[in-house]
């Protein structure tokens, strides 16, 4: 059903104006063996006994908001408490359901309409609707959240870039209106910078950004933040039950606590100094070569479809079309 919908909308998506290439890099991760547990040893956990992972990483925020920032640290966290209407598969860019189960555009490719998901609830108790979807995204668009290095200007070329308009005809169908045909949308829908997140009053009476994600916050403060597993997520129960990521932005200090085991792994910001337990894990990283096909030499018709044959090798010209300069 999807792919007919993203079909009849091929031609209307032609003069591209951002091509989104995709490329696997080697992300360094230092990581502590874990201590083993062997019932031939006569040792076995205990029951009832949490598991939790300690992680540090640069930059861990007090307030955590998904939109704050395009990499680092703040996505790395926010991609575990918020959700977004559309994920990437497992290791690809393939787009899967979300938020969302289903979605259509029309036939011009400037109205997006999300089917969402049923009996989905914010961390707060209070039910997802498209009404809160669309408040998210208008929540972007605040002056007070145009601060440098947030996700929404980068991902849809400005504030509000291609977003025309946001709307909620029914309590499970949110629209997204384009000024312009943009064919990355779908694909920068699942960054976790344009996840769905409600403001919500906290019992002390102030305001936090909750989610829907498979964790949710349980403590925050200066350098530290711990979320706990929500077992009657959408997506299953998540691999580890509580998560407490902590602020460690230097070598020696990330060897120290590695060594005294107050790690469990380590995301540096640049590659780590030891090499020992060091993993270099296959990562997604998505990156955007921007071509303004509204100027030469690109807005040339051969040069579009050369560019379109760039990003997807598996598009050929109709026949007798000329593809190059």
């Amino acid at each position: 059903m999807r792919a007919r919908s993203l079909g009849r909308v091929t031609a209307v998506l032609a003069p591209i104006v951002t091509i989104l290439v995709t490329f696997l890099v080697a992300v360094p991760i230092l990581v502590v063996p874990p201590a083993s547990f062997s019932s031939a040893q006569g040792v076995i956990p205990p029951p009832g006994v949490r598991r939790e992972v300690r992680i540090g990483a640069p930059g861990v925020p007090s307030v955590l908001d998904p939109g704050a920032a395009l990499e680092g640290t703040i996505p790395l966290i926010a991609r575990h408490v918020f959700d977004t209407l559309v994920i990437w598969g497992e290791g690809s860019t393939d787009i899967e359901p979300g938020l969302a189960t289903r979605w259509t555009a029309s036939r011009d490719g400037l109205v997006w309409s999300f089917t969402l998901r049923e009996g989905v609830r914010f961390h707060d108790g209070t039910p997802l609707t498209a009404a809160e979807v669309a408040a998210s995204f208008e929540r972007q668009l605040q002056p007070e959240a145009q601060a440098a290095g947030r996700a929404w200007p980068a991902l849809l070329r400005g504030s509000p870039g291609v977003v025309k308009e946001l709307r909620a005809p029914s309590p499970r169908t949110v629209q997204i209106v384009l000024s312009q045909p943009y064919s990355p949308l779908l694909t920068v829908l699942a960054h976790p910078g344009l996840a769905v997140a409600k403001l919500s009053t906290a019992a002390d009476g102030t305001g936090r950004l909750v989610g829907t994600g498979p964790y949710r916050v349980v403590d925050a403060s200066g350098g530290r933040l711990a979320i706990e597993a929500i077992a009657t997520h959408w997506s299953g129960h998540p691999r580890s039950e509580r998560l407490v990521f902590l602020e460690v932005s230097t070598d020696d200090q990330a060897e120290a606590e590695m060594d005294s085991r107050s790690l469990d792994m380590w995301f540096p910001g640049m590659p780590p100094r030891r090499a020992e337990g060091t993993l270099s894990t296959p990562g997604l990283r998505v990156g955007y070569l921007a071509f303004q096909t509204e100027k030469e030499p690109f807005s040339r018709k051969g040069r579009v479809g050369a560019t379109r044959g760039i990003a997807d090798p598996r598009w050929k010209p109709r026949d007798g079309a000329r593809v190059g300069p």
